[in-house]
């Protein structure tokens, strides 16, 4: 079944990707030759939501391969690496698109109003048709547990972005077509620059907080509440203290980590073994999902090792 709505979600985001680098190609191309940067502005943030798209398709690709003997956690950073570069690129291109539109500014250039009209309003059908699909395809999914089966449906977080993408894109879409028939029916030429940097400016603004996540993330950074989980992991009185706890981000979905934590008994191997489980079932509520811990008699307590990362 699970197998079954992967191969949906990759067929449709591949009838999306499909659709909208046609879309890209076509504003483009209008946006030369109508003289409007909006629209050009439009096109290359539809190209960073292609991308977009392109790292939701290849999550679900790799997602599904077997860790090997050279890549022993899989391709979990894939995402994060591709989302780095992703928004460097769209950054850029927004910073060269507001450098050009301010330009236009001192020297204005004639729009032809009809092109923009019947690009924006093409964009704005391929992106709501495309948020249609998405919509479409996210349905529920159930999760297993090692321990017990817990079956509940909830959203794909990478289909949930990928709508949101497209939805956005045909708000812009639309604006860029108002903006359209003001030039065309009032000659309002100055509303395609004035929007082309407030497209830029809030491109920008949404895509740097995707940018540092992906820097960190890559960096092993984590933004979890490293004092609650070292108070979760001391629960347990058996366990006077511990060091070297390490906790980061490999994707946008998943937490891992690593403790070594100091018995203040010598224990048989069952009793420590209940004892990690318990602190996996603890830390599982702040949503780490892979936590190596290691046990240690009270030769290490009070060490000075390198402590929390």
């Amino acid at each position: 079944m699970q197998g079954s709505l992967s191969m949906d979600k990759k067929q449709t985001l591949q009838k999306v990707i499909f659709l909208n680098i046609i879309l890209v190609i076509a504003e483009i191309c209008a946006g030369i030759f109508s003289g409007s940067m909006a629209l050009i502005a439009d096109a290359f943030h539809n190209l960073g939501d292609v991308l977009a798209l392109f790292i939701s398709l290849v999550a679900i690709i790799y997602g599904a391969k077997k860790a090997s003997e050279n890549m022993t956690f899989g391709y979990i950073k894939a995402e994060m690496m591709a989302a780095f570069i992703n928004s460097i690129f769209l950054i850029v291109t927004m910073l060269f698109i507001l450098f050009e539109s301010i330009s236009r500014f001192f020297e204005p250039s004639s729009i032809n109003a009809p092109i923009v009209i019947f690009a924006s309003l093409l964009a704005l059908a391929v992106n709501g048709y495309s948020t249609y699909l998405l919509a479409q395809s996210n349905i529920g999914h159930h999760h297993d547990n090692c321990e017990e089966e817990h079956h509940h449906e909830h959203k794909d977080l990478n289909i949930t972005s990928a709508y949101l993408h497209m939805l956005g894109d045909a708000v812009i879409s639309l604006s860029v077509a108002i903006s359209g028939v003001l030039i065309y029916f009032f000659g309002i030429v100055m509303i395609d620059t004035l929007l082309s940097v407030v497209f830029s400016i809030y491109i920008i603004k949404e895509t740097y907080p995707i940018l540092k996540k992906s820097f960190f993330a890559l960096m092993d950074g984590n933004n979890v509440d490293l004092t609650k989980v070292e108070k979760l992991i001391l629960e347990d009185s058996m366990i006077s203290s511990i060091h070297d706890l390490h906790i980061y981000n490999p994707n946008s979905k998943e937490i891992y980590g690593s403790v070594h934590i100091v018995l203040n008994e010598n224990l048989e191997l069952e009793a420590i073994e209940t004892i990690l489980e318990h602190i996996r079932i603890r830390i599982a509520t702040v949503g780490i999902s892979h936590f190596v811990i290691q046990p240690e008699s009270l030769k290490y307590h009070g060490v000075n090792f390198c402590n929390t990362h």
